[in-house]
């Protein structure tokens, strides 16, 4: 380990002693891995992660390279912005200076890349994988710069894919060459390309054909790439400087959504640089914005009207909770809970189980608004569902001990409870706020503002008569979410102090039509009794809807002649006002309040619509199919992957006799070994050639020996002059061999060396497919099956879980003892007690994690195959030692997100129940991520810094992706997403929120109102000192699973799905069922059909796919041929689509779309020949 501590960010005396810990226990990890891969059993005898401690580490490390540019980054940090160090960076490294890289073309490849690993933090993949190549084309005055993308260049993000053109630009001038100039058929065809992209795949961006002409035509560097897509463009074929008619998505994801659609962004950073030549773009931002004021004022007009984008693809056996905005739908509260933000919402851990269990912790939900989705995380300090029972009940679910008593007994989920977003969901998003309905903590600030205008006396004169104090109405004031004044108490509040009614006793009022409501009052200021405060009302069906409208609470009597209003008759009667009192205004609202003795709020607020995303994961990570080590088996036995199974199929050969040279490529039968493609190794003590990273004869590790492949040659390269001793061409040195391998004598051989009596059955792969094709020692597979445990492509062992949000816990929820906190760094809570408590409430430090208790079960495995590897294969100590869960606590390991190259160190402090990766809203942007249902990997720092090697990564496109190739140690705040810096930090909102957000104010009209992320950033209180507005009394309560992932067949989830529709009041049943069938089932139809006739043939032995049947009718293996898509992969949703358009009556359209897929069926399945006795039928 390397690389130098550089400062840490401004933080506290608790977290110079945090990261102190941190640091010095990778240290010692480091040390530990440094020393076993030194005696060579790996790809490298050097660790292949580098740490990193910022940007700019990152940067150097990833890129490997150049050399000192680190320490150039951080120079240039000290008075610039991120944008400008760049530009500064990629300006040296063009001109020479910094790398002193002569080639002109190789020094814009590496400045372009460099530049764009600073603008992305060095976290995406997008410098390695979406830039393919920079090349200088042309000639003379006609040479001009290409830049060549690919499509992980999506990981970058819009703006920043933008500034890769602008930087490639710059370094075009920087080696004065000349500007680009498109033909007409070069900007027609980056059309065409576009509308195609974002017809048949996805654009962010809406499509603007002469916005995409203007800047296309203008570009001065050539904006091309590979082909990414199967299709192809119909016009501009076969252009002399495009080298595909395929659709290069690179190039389409950058000029659409990043030159056009970051257009007014671009422009401000090219006036701030000062680079020539794109003065246009001020033209093509004044096109943009006059787009987008347009379509601003189309939204401030129609802000609130319903969205249905959400529900435009549901799929089948995933519900839909809420049509858009319909009443009795998730009511938006405004707050943050500890687990909630940075898109994850909280819901009441009730409503989890009244949708049937549809919803669990970490379930994934598309919405309506402010985004596109969010995780679901149970709060129970907000309000929870309104139900009708079976015997016509109506009844506020309060907590989820009464949600599972009503199982089998709910006729109607009336409204489902409230749903708590925050502030910062709508910053991110730039969604105007809308109105809430009146909560708690708003009539809490409501109470203050009463009581801060009267005298102590006169206040406790107010209350004579209540039976509260001063000191009671300071904790309405401060805990509004704990302490709720009983409905005569709260009737006297409103009346004393001139404020509203306690919203726990408010009606909604709102749901009704005015008509109604006059009815519904009428009828109950007329017809009532009142005995012992509880209000009884002759039975009738209309009045009885309206009262489930307004969600009344009350009971049925057996007899089903009484309705009983469940509250108190003294908060019914102050909202109903006097009989005598004549209803005045136009809304529902204006009516009750132009009558009522109290003043009434609108508790209806605004619902939001959403449905069932991806559900919740928390499982280890498994190739497929699943493998144990990466070493070929070939396919001598088809596809079977057991290793020993491969053995026992082929005859024994000598592994001493195996790299002879005579032998190697005479054509030796399969019958004797297995035939397999890997590296080609030479030992440089005893000069032995080999497969194996560490020579078996010596115990050295090998080098990589390259040899020539032209015929009747195959001597070794030589190292000096790069060629063969016969100068062949160079374009024949090969680094891979076929050898025959004696799978049984290896495993012997293997077994002995790591003191195992089996192989444990272990499973490897079918063939390699990096580009030296390095196979992992056999040994570590053996391991890894003895513990259970699977490797991943880079050879890790991962567990993927969804990530969450969590500032706060509690000792108990966690499952941690105190003192074990206490040797941990967490002393006090987090109003600054000393922690001695397991219900304390402590903040979550930055780098904690709190991880699913199968995920700590499968890195205990994991933990014990890394201490065999270090005693039985390095000959070190064992370090991990653990035997039970509790042991894990503590350890370090590393966050990765498959789109990103670079990891993040996060300790684990306890565990969840539920199937989520519970961490600092930092942590998951530090990866890149939000907790949009996104799922990430958890690897044990160990076993990464063992077993990682960038040898094992596939050659293609996209193999540097999802891979540890530099590691993260000591968070910064400033260098992650900044998604999290809109994040609210406070206990409350302030009055003057509530009133903004009344009348639907952008969200940045309020942002100064609040304490979020941002106003702390590069103070000691960027890590600590965060509060939230709404508690809950467990993080993980509610369903441990989703429903959907306990179900089995479609038909089942299907089922269970339209049943929930016609349980939810907000929900058009209907709607959902013609959806499902039109999104899903007709789509799946549709394309396994075409799939049928466009298919392939597959062996039943050995896998090898055909376009074609040969000739002779089987494979050249010698088995049989078979289907690779069957009649029952169409025709398995047919039935099931009958049913539903029978049992919910869909419109004809629907039906005759079954008969034609019916009859398509039948003319490929059905016979239509006739026979001769087919004549003399009757």
């Amino acid at each position: 380990m390397t690389e130098p501590d550089p400062s840490i960010p401004e933080h506290s005396i608790f977290y110079k002693q945090y990261f102190s810990m941190i640091n010095e226990e990778v240290h010692t990890l480091y040390a530990i891995a440094e020393t076993a891969r030194l005696q060579g059993f790996d790809p490298t005898t050097r660790v292949e992660i580098p740490p990193a401690h910022d940007v700019a580490a990152r940067v150097e490390a990833t890129l490997e390279g150049p050399i000192g540019v680190a320490k150039r980054i951080r120079e240039l940090q000290e008075g610039k912005s991120r944008e400008e160090v760049a530009f500064a960076i990629a300006k040296e490294i063009a001109e020479g200076k910094l790398g002193q890289i002569e080639d002109a073309e190789k020094a814009a490849d590496k400045a372009v890349r460099v530049a764009l690993s600073i603008l992305t933090e060095s976290i995406t993949a997008a410098p390695l994988e979406g830039i393919a190549k920079v090349r200088i084309r042309g000639s003379g005055d006609d040479r001009y710069l290409a830049l060549y993308l690919a499509g992980p260049i999506r990981a970058a993000g819009g703006t920043e894919a933008a500034m890769t053109v602008l930087v490639a630009d710059y370094v075009r001038q920087v080696l004065n060459l000349p500007a680009f100039k498109a033909t007409v058929e070069e900007t027609e065809r980056a059309l065409e390309e576009v509308e195609l992209y974002a017809r048949l795949v996805h654009l962010q961006y809406p499509v603007y054909p002469d916005l995409i002409r203007f800047a296309a035509s203008r570009l001065p560097i050539m904006l091309t790439g590979e082909p990414t897509e199967e299709f192809e463009v119909s016009g501009s074929r076969d252009l002399e400087r495009i080298e595909t008619n395929r659709v290069r998505g690179g190039a389409v994801l950058v000029l659409s959504d990043g030159v056009v659609g970051r257009a007014v962004k671009l422009a401000k950073i090219v006036s701030g640089i000062q680079i020539s030549g794109w003065e246009w773009l001020d033209e093509l931002s004044n096109r943009m914005s006059k787009v987008a004021s347009s379509k601003e004022e189309d939204t401030l007009d129609k802000k609130l009207e319903p969205k249905s984008d959400y529900l435009a693809d549901v799929i089948g056996g995933r519900p839909v909770f809420s049509h858009p905005s319909h009443i009795g739908g998730f009511r938006l509260r405004y707050g943050r809970s500890r687990n909630t933000g940075l898109a994850g919402v909280g819901v009441h851990p009730a409503t989890m189980y009244i949708v049937e269990e549809f919803l669990a912790p970490g379930t994934h939900i598309r919405t309506e608004r402010p985004g596109k989705g969010s995780i679901v995380t149970p709060v129970d300090s907000i309000e929870g569902p309104i139900v009708r029972l079976k015997d016509g009940s109506v009844v506020r679910v309060r907590n989820t001990n009464e949600a599972k008593m009503l199982e089998g007994k709910i006729e109607k989920i009336l409204y489902l409870g409230d749903i708590l977003v925050a502030l910062g969901e709508f910053l991110e998003n730039n969604h105007p706020l809308v109105p809430a309905g009146y909560c708690e903590e708003w009539w809490s600030h409501d109470l203050d503002h009463a009581v801060s205008k009267i005298e102590l006396p006169e206040l406790e004169k107010y209350l004579s008569k209540s039976g509260l104090t001063p000191e009671d109405v300071n904790q309405f004031v401060d805990s509004p979410l704990l302490q709720i004044p009983s409905a005569s108490q709260a009737v006297i509040l409103s009346k004393k102090l001139k404020i509203p009614l306690h919203p726990f006793y408010l009606y909604r009022w709102m749901a009704l039509t005015p008509e109604e409501t006059l009815e519904l009052r009428e009828w109950l200021l007329v017809k009532h009794t009142i005995k012992e405060t509880i209000m009884t009302l002759p039975f009738k069906s209309k009045y009885k809807s309206l009262l489930e409208k307004a969600a009344i609470p009350h009971t049925i009597t057996s007899n089903n002649k009484k309705i009983h209003l469940s509250d108190d008759s003294v908060s019914i009667l102050a909202q109903l006002g006097k009989r005598s009192s004549t209803p005045k205004g136009k809304s529902s609202l204006d009516l009750m309040n132009s009558v009522a003795s109290v003043k009434l709020m609108d508790k209806v607020g605004f619902s939001i619509g959403a449905r069932m995303g991806r559900p919740e994961k928390a499982e280890e990570r498994r190739m497929k199919p699943p493998v144990q080590v990466l070493f070929p088996v070939g396919r001598t036995k088809g596809t079977e992957r057991r290793i020993e199974e491969v053995a026992k199929s082929v005859e024994h050969i000598s592994t001493l006799d195996l790299f002879e040279e005579e032998k190697i490529g005479s054509g030796i039968p399969e019958s004797i070994g297995v035939e397999l493609e890997m590296v080609s190794r030479i030992c440089p003590s005893c000069s032995s050639e080999t497969f194996e990273s560490r020579c078996t004869k010596c115990g050295v590790h090998t080098n990589i020996q390259p040899w020539c492949s032209h015929d009747d040659c195959g001597r070794p390269v030589d190292p000096n002059t790069g060629m063969c001793q016969f100068s062949h061409d160079v374009n024949l040195i090969r680094v891979t061999k076929k050898v025959v391998v004696d799978i049984t004598g290896l495993i012997n051989r293997v077994k002995t060396e790591v003191k195992e009596f089996e192989a444990h059955g272990v499973r490897g792969v079918l063939g390699l497919t990096s580009n030296y094709k390095i196979p992992e020692y056999l040994g570590k597979g053996i391991l890894r099956a003895k513990h259970d445990v699977y490797c991943y492509r880079d050879g890790t062992a991962r567990f993927d879980a969804t990530d969450a949000p969590l500032t706060h816990f509690t000792p108990r929820e966690i499952g941690t003892p105190i003192d074990r906190l206490h040797q941990l760094g967490y002393i006090t809570d987090q109003d600054g007690a000393p922690l001695i408590s397991d219900d304390q409430v402590v903040e979550l430090k930055v780098q904690d994690i709190v991880v699913p208790e199968n995920c700590a079960m499968y890195l205990v495995r994991v933990g014990s195959f890394i201490d065999d590897c270090l005693e039985k294969i390095y000959n070190l100590d064992r370090f991990y030692r653990f035997d039970a869960q509790e042991d894990v606590i503590g350890q370090l390991v590393i966050g990765l997100a498959p789109h990103t190259s670079a990891g993040i160190i996060g300790r684990i402090i306890g565990f969840t129940n539920a199937s989520v990766c519970y961490a600092h809203p930092y942590w998951h942007a530090a990866k890149r991520r939000n907790c949009d249902g996104d799922e990430d990997a958890l690897i044990l720092v160990l076993d990464a810094l063992l077993n990682f090697s960038k040898n094992y990564l596939p050659a293609g496109r996209g193999g540097l992706m999802d891979a540890p190739l530099v590691l993260s140690v000591i968070l910064k705040p400033t260098e992650v997403d900044d998604e999290s810096h809109n994040m609210e930090v406070c206990r409350r909102y302030p009055a003057e929120f509530y009133n903004m957000v009344a009348n639907a104010r952008p969200p940045k009209d309020v942002e100064k109102l609040v304490d979020i992320i941002a106003s702390r950033l590069n103070s000691a209180m960027q890590y600590e000192g965060f509060g939230y507005t709404h508690g809950t009394s467990s993080f993980d309560s509610g369903p441990k699973n989703t429903r959907y992932k306990i179900l089995g067949s479609m038909d089942e989830k299907l089922s269970a799905q339209l049943k929930l529709a016609t349980l939810i009041s907000a929900v058009d049943a209907k709607d959902v069922a013609e959806r499902v069938l039109s999104h899903h089932f007709f789509r799946d139809i549709r394309g396994n059909l075409r799939a049928y006739s466009t298919q392939k043939i597959q062996c039943q032995k050995c896998r090898r796919i055909y376009r074609r049947i040969p000739l002779s009718g089987s494979c050249t293996c010698g088995s049989g041929l078979s289907l690779t898509v069957r009649q029952k992969n169409i025709s398995k949703y047919l039935e099931v689509t009958r049913k539903i358009i029978e049992e919910h009556g869909l419109d004809q359209y629907l039906q005759e779309r079954l008969k034609l897929i019916k009859v398509s069926l039948d003319s490929l399945f059905v016979s239509e020949q006739t026979t001769l006795t087919d004549f003399f039928e009757s």
